[in-house]
């Protein structure tokens, strides 16, 4: 028995944007191939609700996850050095 697999694709451009109080937050449009749907989100988890909506498969968890030394909070590693 062979599984069959569906593909979706999504085109998406995503963009860091300055908020209010001072800090950033991530935006974006996000368009899905097959069936011409599109949504702009505000965050990543309009995002990821988008695709799980659309595709019909919820993705992993978003849960913060702690941070690692050296690592920004997009999980990207960095070499900002800090003074007090």
């Amino acid at each position: 028995m062979i599984d069959e697999h569906l593909q979706e694709s999504f085109v998406a451009r995503i963009w860091l944007e300055h908020v209010d109080n001072g800090d950033t937050a991530w935006r974006g449009h996000i368009r899905h191939v097959q069936g011409e749907e599109e949504q702009y989100f505000q965050d990543l988890m309009e995002m990821c609700d988008f695709l799980g909506r659309v595709s019909g498969v919820p993705g992993p968890s978003l849960a913060k996850q702690p941070l690692k030394a050296n690592e920004s909070e997009s999980g990207v590693g960095t070499n900002k050095k800090h003074t007090d």
